[in-house]
C-alpha cells in the first residue's frame, strides 16, 4: 500500500507545501494513519469475505449497476486527470531539475518506460519490485533530510554543526512552520476542515474506497494478514512527513529568495522544486543517481498501479458487463492492454499542461475533493445505513460532484460571493477573491449527498442486499481471539492512534 502511495507527488508536491506552509500539510499523512485503522476494522473484512475485485463492484452489490458505472467513470477521470498526470509531471519535473532534460522529453520517457513496465511486467512485476523501490526511496529521502539538517547546522554554528544542531536551527529559525493547526480562515488547511471535515473524507476515500489502493489488500491471505499489513502501513505514514515535509522546510531556510542562508548559491523560484534542489545541491553524484533511481522506480510503480486499476475498472466494470458479456480471458487481456495504453497517453497529455500550477499538491487535493465527499457518502451509507436506496445513491453520486464543480468554477472565475462563516479571502488585497476552502466544502458536499440518500431512503422492509455482513466465521474468530495481545490488530491500532495524538500535541 505504501509503495503504491508514495511517489513523486510526495517528494515534489508535499515537500513543496512544506517549503511554503510548513508541517501542517503532514495532516494528510497522520490522519491517514487513523483512517487506515478504520479501513482495517470496518471495510477490509467485508471486502475479503465477499471476494470483490473492484470498488465499483461493491456499489453494484449494495445498490445497482448504474451506481457502479457512475463511480467507475468518476474513478477513471480522477486517475487520468489527477493521479497519473501528476505523477508523470512531477517525475519529469524532478528529471528536469536534477539533469536538465526538457520537461516534454521527461514526460515521453516516463510514458514509454512506465507503460512497458506495466503492460509487459504485469502486476507480479509491480509486487516484486515495489519493496526494493520504496526502500531505496525512503533511504534516499532520509539521506537528503540528514544532509540538509547537517548543512543547516554548519550554517548556524551556535546550535552545533550536526544533524541535531540543524534541527534545532530550523526549529528556531522558522518556528511558524512547525504548527499543525492553522487558522479557520486558511484557504488550504483550516482547522475545522482538518479535524471535522474534508481531511477525514479524503483519507477514508483514498484508503477505503479507491481501487488503486485497495487492490493491494484484496490479495491478502486472510483478514489478520490484511489488518496487520494495514496497521504497519499506518506506522510508516507517521514517518513520511519527516522524509518529505521536513526537507521542504530545510530548503526554505537554505534557498528562500528573501532570507535563505545559501541564497547566493541557489534560489528557489518554485516551491515544488524544493526536494530536487536539495538532491542536486547536497548529494554527491553517486547518491544523486541512486535517489533519482529510487524516485523514478516509484514513478514506475505508481504508473503501473494506476494503469492496473484503470484497466480493471474498464475491463470488468464496463467492457465485460456492457460491451461483451461473453468475453474470453484472451479478450479481457487484450482489451485491458489497449485501454491501459490509452489511459497512459491521455494522462501524459494532461501532465504537460500542469507545469504552470503554483502547487501540485493543492491541485491533487482540490480536484479530488470534487468527487470524494459523495463517494464516501455512498460507501458509508452502503455499509452502515440499511435504508439507503439505489435511486438515492445514483442521484447523490451525480448531483454531489456537479454541485462541487459549480462552486469550483465560480471560485476560479472569481465570481463566488462572500458567504458568512464559510468563504475566506484568498490572495493579497484587491487581487484576491472569495473561496470556500475545499476541505470545508468537502464536508458540505458530504452532508448534501447524505441528505439526498436520506430523502430517497427505503421506507419499507429492509432489502437483503442492504445487509452487509462483516462478521467472522466461528473458526476464524476463535483463531483471532487465541492470538497473544502483541499480535492483535486492536493492540497495534491503539498504539498507532496514540502516536498520532502525541504528534499533534507536540506540534500543536
Amino acid at each position: 500500500m505504501i509503495a503504491a502511495n508514495i511517489s513523486t507527488h510526495h517528494f515534489i508536491g508535499m515537500s513543496g507545501r512544506g517549503y511554503e506552509i510548513g508541517l501542517a500539510v503532514a495532516s494528510y499523512e497522520w490522519i491517514a494513519a487513523v483512517a487506515l485503522v478504520l479501513y482495517g476494522k470496518f471495510f477490509l473484512p467485508y471486502y475479503l469475505k465477499s471476494k470483490i475485485t473492484t470498488m465499483p463492484e461493491f456499489l453494484e452489490r449494495r445498490f445497482n449497476d448504474k451506481v457502479r458505472i457512475a463511480y467507475a467513470i468518476i474513478s477513471l477521470i480522477g486517475y487520468i486527470v489527477i493521479e497519473l498526470a501528476v505523477v508523470l509531471y512531477t517525475g519529469s519535473l524532478a528529471i528536469n531539475s536534477v539533469f536538465g532534460l526538457p520537461l516534454v522529453w521527461g514526460l515521453l520517457i516516463l510514458c514509454v518506460v512506465g507503460g512497458g513496465y506495466a503492460i509487459y511486467g504485469g502486476f507480479k512485476a509491480i509486487a516484486y519490485t515495489d519493496i526494493i523501490q520504496v526502500t531505496v526511496l525512503i533511504l534516499g529521502g532520509l539521506t537528503v533530510m540528514l544532509l540538509g539538517l547537517h548543512k543547516l547546522g554548519v550554517m548556524v554554528p551556535e546550535y552545533g554543526p550536526s544533524v541535531i544542531g540543524g534541527f534545532k536551527a530550523v526549529l528556531a529559525g522558522s518556528p511558524e512552520k512547525f504548527h499543525m493547526v492553522r487558522p479557520a480562515s486558511d484557504p488550504e488547511l483550516p482547522w475545522p476542515g482538518v479535524f471535522f471535515g474534508g481531511m477525514w473524507l479524503a483519507n477514508i476515500f483514498y484508503w477505503g474506497c479507491n481501487q488503486f489502493i485497495t487492490q493491494r489488500t484484496l490479495s491478502a491471505k486472510n483478514v489478520w494478514h490484511g489488518q496487520m499489513g494495514v496497521v504497519f502501513a499506518g506506522f510508516l505514514k507517521l514517518l513520511v512527513p519527516f522524509l518529505v515535509v521536513l526537507p521542504g522546510i530545510v530548503a526554505f531556510r537554505l534557498y528562500n529568495p528573501e532570507s535563505g542562508l545559501l541564497k547566493a548559491d541557489c534560489v528557489l523560484l518554485k516551491p515544488d522544486l524544493a526536494f530536487p534542489t536539495l538532491v542536486k545541491q547536497l548529494l554527491p553524484q553517486g547518491l544523486t543517481g541512486l535517489v533519482m533511481a529510487g524516485l523514478m522506480g516509484c514513478v514506475m510503480s505508481h504508473v503501473a498501479s494506476m494503469m492496473s486499476a484503470s484497466s480493471s475498472i474498464l475491463t470488468f466494470d464496463i467492457y465485460k458487463n456492457y460491451v461483451k458479456r461473453d468475453a474470453t480471458s484472451a479478450d479481457l487481456v487484450r482489451f485491458g492492454r489497449i485501454t491501459s495504453i490509452a489511459v497512459l497517453v491521455a494522462a501524459t497529455g494532461v501532465g504537460y499542461f500542469l507545469q504552470n500550477l503554483r502547487g501540485i499538491f493543492i491541485y491533487i487535493q482540490e480536484f479530488w475533493s470534487i468527487a470524494y465527499p459523495s463517494v464516501c457518502a455512498l460507501f458509508l451509507a452502503g455499509f452502515f445505513y440499511k435504508r439507503a436506496t439505489a435511486r438515492g445513491a445514483f442521484i447523490a453520486i451525480i448531483a454531489g460532484p456537479l454541485w462541487a464543480t459549480a462552486v469550483t468554477v465560480l471560485e476560479k472565475l472569481r465570481m463566488l460571493p462572500h458567504i458568512p462563516y464559510l468563504s475566506v479571502w484568498s490572495g493579497a488585497g484587491d487581487a484576491g477573491h472569495w473561496l470556500i476552502p475545499f476541505l470545508t466544502r468537502g464536508a458540505i458536499d458530504f452532508l448534501f449527498a447524505f441528505a439526498i440518500l436520506w430523502m430517497f431512503r427505503n421506507r419499507g422492509e429492509i432489502e437483503e442486499r442492504a445487509i452487509i455482513d462483516r462478521s467472522f466465521s466461528p473458526e476464524i474468530l476463535a483463531e483471532m481471539r487465541a492470538l497473544p495481545i502483541y499480535k492483535r490488530f486492536g493492540f497495534w491500532s491503539a498504539i498507532l492512534v496514540a502516536c498520532v495524538v502525541a504528534l499533534y500535541i507536540r506540534f500543536f
